[in-house]
This record gives C-alpha cells, sequence and structure tokens, in this order.
C-alpha cells in the first residue's frame, strides 16, 4: 500500500507540473478609465415639471452613473440609452448588497436579486436629498480592468480580446428625463454623468511557479495518502502489539510450568 501510494504521488505531480507549465488560459489587460461627460440641456417642458439632457458614449463601456443634488420624494428619473440595452437594479453598487447578482444563468434555480436589462429604466425617487444611478453598460467587459479566456495559443487569445472590446464599442446617445412633483426652475438640476470604459492594453498566458505549485500538490497528496493509512497502520502496530504481549504471556507461562515439573 505504501509502495502504491508513492507511485500515484509521483505520477499526480508529474500531471500537475505539466498542466501548470502547459496552460491554455491566457489573462488579457484593460484599462479601466473613468470619464466625466458633459450634459447638453434639453430645456423644461410640461408646464416646468420635466427637464431632459442628453450625452454620448462612445467607446467599450461597462459602469455609468447619473447623479442628482436636491431632489424630493416622488420625482422620478428616466434614464434612455438609443442602442442596446443596460442593465439596473437599485443594490446595483452598494456594500450592503447581499443576495445579489446583476446577472443570474438560465439554470440557476437560487434566489437572487437580478438586474434587470431595458433600454429605458424609470426610478421614483424615495426620499428627499441626493441620489446616484448605477447601471452596468456592457457586461461582458472585465469591470476590474483584468480578464481571462481560454485559447490554443497567444496570437488567438489576442484576437479574442481584441473582438471582446471592438464589438463593444460604439457610440451610443443617452437621454436622461427628470419629472417632479413641483415645478422647475432655471439652472435648478444638472446631472453629473461618470462613465467606466476599456481600451485593450496587453495579453499575456496565465502563469504560476510550477515548483511552487508541485510542492502544494506533493504536500496535500502525501497528506490525502498519510491520512488513508493511518488506521491500517494503527490496527497493525496494534495487533503486533498484542501478539508480542500475548507471546509473552505464553512463553512466561511455559517457562514457569517447565519450573513447576522441575520441582
Amino acid at each position: 500500500m505504501i509502495g502504491l501510494g508513492m507511485t500515484l504521488i509521483i505520477i499526480l505531480s508529474y500531471a500537475v507540473y505539466g498542466a501548470t507549465i502547459d496552460s491554455s488560459y491566457y489573462y488579457y489587460h484593460t484599462s479601466n478609465e473613468t470619464e466625466n461627460h458633459s450634459v447638453l440641456n434639453q430645456g423644461i417642458e410640461d408646464e416646468n415639471t420635466t427637464q431632459s439632457w442628453t450625452f454620448s458614449t462612445n467607446r467599450a463601456t461597462t459602469w455609468i452613473n447619473v447623479s442628482f443634488v436636491g431632489l424630493e420624494a416622488g420625482d422620478q428619473l428616466t434614464i434612455e440609452v438609443s442602442d442596446g440595452v443596460w442593465y439596473y437594479h437599485e443594490m446595483l453598487g452598494r456594500e450592503d448588497a447581499d443576495q445579489f447578482s446583476c446577472r443570474q444563468t438560465e439554470d440557476s434555480y437560487e434566489e437572487y436579486n437580478v438586474c434587470s436589462a431595458s433600454s429605458s429604466h424609470t426610478i421614483e425617487v424615495s426620499e428627499n436629498g441626493n441620489l446616484t444611478i448605477r447601471g452596468i453598460v456592457s457586461p461582458e467587459l472585465p469591470m476590474g480592468g483584468i480578464g481571462s479566456l481560454y485559447a490554443d495559443s497567444l496570437a488567438e487569445a489576442t484576437e479574442a480580446s481584441e473582438d471582446l472590446i471592438s464589438g463593444n464599442n460604439g457610440t451610443k446617445v443617452w437621454n436622461v428625463e427628470l419629472r417632479v412633483t413641483d415645478s422647475i426652475r432655471d439652472d435648478e438640476f444638472e446631472p453629473l454623468v461618470i462613465s467606466a470604459s476599456h481600451e485593450l492594453e496587453k495579453v499575456e498566458p496565465f502563469e504560476v511557479d510550477p515548483v511552487t505549485e508541485m510542492l502544494w500538490s506533493v504536500s496535500a497528496l502525501i497528506g490525502c495518502f498519510a491520512m488513508a493509512l493511518v488506521v491500517p497502520l494503527c490496527i497493525y502496530f496494534a495487533a503486533s502489539a498484542k501478539e508480542k504481549r500475548e507471546t509473552k504471556i505464553r512463553d512466561a507461562a511455559l517457562r514457569k510450568t517447565g519450573e513447576l515439573e522441575q520441582s
């Protein structure tokens, strides 16, 4: 059993080492730049109760943040994009978000608060004060500036990364509409709009230290086999000790019997 365990350790260690130095996964790094957008005032309508602004994005955009100051409970904000959809949920970007996943796969049966995807989202202000609306424009892009993919070569990984960025490029025109319960004064409101966009910087193969990984793997395998050998070895040593004790007792009894016969 010990010999079999050592053989398996050597074979699995070599397999881990080979998989580590020949990985087919690649990292692609992108910029993660924020941009403050200038908004174009479209004027006040509907008896001074509605005002709208427009702005545009023309790069591979992930996040969009729209902030207002001095809103009142009951006011409504509508944000609409000219092309495609964007994802919104009131818990998006909040530190206290619990059981929240912006994108839920179809085969997932767990209950989550999930972002809704639409070209237009309307949010009602629940309390007086400031409000920031956060949305995701292209969830396929790496929001932290780094992503991974599987490819057969570095050239293929680079091409796939470039296609990902270019596929999410394009000009989008956004319309922000504020509808209030009272009336709007000139220059009373102006949204602050910030977006995060990405450009491909570099692609590199996924690499780890093979020696370190092999040592950790060997340690884990040795630990597993050691746990598997503990019970049978304990039984073996206990049986051997019992047999020696019984042999000693038997030999002592035979010697005592021989001494009695001689006397």
